[in-house]
Formats: C-alpha cells, structure tokens, sequence
C-alpha cells in the first residue's frame, strides 16, 4: 500500500505549515517583509508600503502581513495628512485605534495619525489632546512634534510653540519633510523668502512633494520670478493633473512670463475643474494677449455683472472693447474704474491700473472729442501717481 504513509503524513505537516515558528512564510514574501520593514524604520512609508503590498499580493491570508500593511499606512497617514480622503477617514481610523490597541512601542505614530485624522474631520481640539499625549508617550517623535507644530502654525500667538515643535521634529530626523516645510512657512511669514526656499528645496531632495512644489512656486511668484515659479507649478500639475489650483497657478505664472498661450490652455484646464473668479480673470487677460478679445470682454462682462467693484476686470473689459473699437463701452469701464477708491486690497494695484486708464482714457477722448453733454457727463478723470507694477498687460 504505497499510499498509506503519505496520506498519514500529510495532516501533520499541513499543521505544522500553518506554524511561523515551524515553515515561515515563503522567501519571496519574507523578502518583501524585510524590505519594508527596512523603509520604515527608515522613515520612506511610501515604500514601505509598497513592498508590503507586494508581500499581501502573494500571501493575501498572513496575518502578519496584513499587520505590516497597516503599520505602513498608519504612518503614512502620520506623516502626510495631505493623503487623507473623506473615502478614506473610516477605514483609516480603524486601523490606527486597532494598532494603538495592540502595538505599544509605537503608540506616538497611532495617536500622530489619529489626530490627524481628527484635523481632517474638522476637530482640531481632539487633534491637539492626541498630539500632546503622542509627545509625551515618545518624546523623540520627529512625526508628532511635526504634526503638533503645523496645528499650532494656524494661530499667531502659538506661531512661537510651532517653531520649537518643528525644531525638535528636525533635531530627532533632519530630514523631515513635514518639518521642513513648516519651517519654511514660518520663514516666508518673517519675510526670510531666500530661508524659505532653501528649507522648501531641502525638502524636495527627501522627496517630491505636491506642497512643497506649491509653496516654491508661490513664494518665486513673490519674487517675480514667473519662469521659476510655472516650473514648479508644471511638477505640481503632473504630480496631480486634476488639481485646479496647480492649474491655476502654472497659468496665472504662465501669463506674467509673457507666454500667453500656454497660460491659456492650463487655465481652461483649471476652470473646467472649478469655476473661479480669479482663474476667469487671468484667462480674460490670456486672451487680450493673444487678441482674441471678443471672448476676453465676454470673460470681463460677466465678472463685473457678478461684482461691479471688481477692478481688475474692469480695467481688462475696457482693454478689451478699445481693441474692439468700442471706444464709448471702453470709456465707460474706465470711468468706472477710475471712480473707485482704495479699499483693503493691494492699493498700489489699483492705482497702476488707474493710472494706465487714465492714459488710455485721454486717447479714447482726443481721437473723438466729446460733445458739449459728454464733457459734462465725464466727471473727474482719476487720480495720478507713480506706476511700480501693472497686474495685467497692457497691450490689447
């Protein structure tokens, strides 16, 4: 009976198979655990996420595995809340109470991702609650200290804290991204533009980041470096091509680099996304460039029948109708323009492009001198001044 033994043996073996201690798992998936646990410790959770999931796909029942796979995203959530999603928060909140339940030695990291989680929820007191306990359960948590110090970037008399939380995030991992770039946040407060960018850049050698791209783009736009700034908007973009305020941004930065065409195209792209005044705006000034201004004045008319008071689309209506050749529709945008007074806005703004209308208001009235009424009805022309910087072009 040459079967006989073998069909003893087998359930022993099958038994002692369902064993770690005895089998392990298979090389291959051991050596996908091993890899992520590597990344963790090394703080690239993106990584390690990723050899875990490797390591489920080919052993989906390990329980093990499905534990490392958790662990990998508690920390991603920890680490980048810009990854939490409404489909997301339940399933994540799970996870990460779970593990706080069961894994003690990393208790900082479960709490760091719960409160962010709270933050993403809309409860910031709970947030801040979970973060002091995260510092004090492990008081070298680069992520804790990080997280507790972006809450406290929101407020102006904890602005001081926040430095320190970042600081001391910085001092246990230097190169944290997260702490990197609020450091950078608080340096661009200070008006420290060159500190920024160099804590932003530092950030970005650890890894790309959506933000960080965002955050260098806005501060070259402070320094009307338009070129530099669509750069880091395009990266932006391709990390997340649905974004419309990357759209936004690379056509806005576009626009003032003088390549109006491109501008168009991504703030097309951006509206299609989400409607937006100011994206409308830049669009309206995109097509002036290129002399399109039919549908320009169409952009500009329905801006300032929403808001009469908004300036910069009068100012892009009247140049609109002058290359038009509706001289009287061009003139009245001007005047109305030029009627208003500085608000709470950017007041420098306002008078450039007062001062811009006023020119071209004098052409409009010497090329067709005003009857006897129309003089009367003019009003004052509009105040005069210096010209540091224009918001739009000036060539229809």
């Amino acid at each position: 009976m040459p079967n006989v033994a073998p069909r003893k043996l087998f359930p022993v073996t099958l038994a002692l198979c369902f064993s770690a201690a005895a089998c392990g798992p298979p090389p291959e998936v051991a050596a996908h655990i091993r890899r992520g646990d590597a990344a963790l410790e090394a703080g690239r959770y993106g990584q390690a996420l990723s050899a875990y999931t490797h390591a489920r796909e080919l052993a989906p029942t390990d329980p093990g595995v499905q534990r490392a796979t958790m662990r990998a995203r508690a920390h991603l959530v920890a680490s980048e809340p810009g990854r939490i999603t409404a489909e997301v928060i339940d399933e994540a909140r799970y996870e990460a109470e779970t593990l706080l339940e069961t894994d003690p030695s990393r208790k900082a990291v479960y709490l760091t991702a719960l409160a962010n989680l709270a933050m993403r929820a809309g409860n910031p007191d709970d947030a801040k609650v979970k973060l002091d306990e995260a510092v004090k359960a492990d008081p070298t948590s680069a992520l804790a200290h990080a997280a507790l110090g972006a809450i406290l970037l929101g407020k102006k008399e904890t602005l001081a804290q926040a430095k320190t939380e970042l600081m001391a995030a910085l001092q246990a991992r230097p190169d944290h991204v997260g702490a990197l770039m609020g450091l950078a946040q608080i340096k661009a407060n200070e008006g420290d533009l060159p500190g920024a960018i160099e804590k932003l850049l530092a950030a970005l050698k650890v890894r790309d980041d959506f933000g960080a791209r965002m955050s260098l783009g806005g501060i070259y736009v402070q320094q009307q470096k338009a070129l530099d700034a669509a750069e880091q908007f395009q990266r932006a973009v391709q990390m997340d091509p649905k974004s419309p305020d990357a759209l936004g941004s690379l056509g806005q930065a576009l626009l003032s680099a003088g390549r109006p065409e491109e501008a168009e195209r991504a703030l097309r792209s951006a509206l299609d996304l989400r409607p937006d005044p100011a994206t409308a705006m830049a669009l309206g000034f995109a097509l002036v460039r290129q002399k399109k201004a039919e549908p320009a004045l169409d952009i500009f008319g329905k801006i300032v029948a929403r808001d009469p008071g908004a300036a910069p689309a009068l100012y892009g209506a009247g140049m609109a109708a002058e290359a038009l050749g509706r001289s009287d529709e061009a003139a009245g945008h001007y005047r109305a323009l030029l009627a208003m007074k500085p608000g709470n806005g950017d007041k420098q703004t306002l008078l450039d492009m007062q001062q811009d209308a006023e020119k071209r208001l004098a052409v409009i009235q010497a090329a067709a001198p005003p009857t006897a009424s129309a003089s009367a009805s003019a009003g004052p022309v509009g105040p005069t001044g210096p010209t540091t910087r224009a918001p739009a072009p000036r060539q229809p």
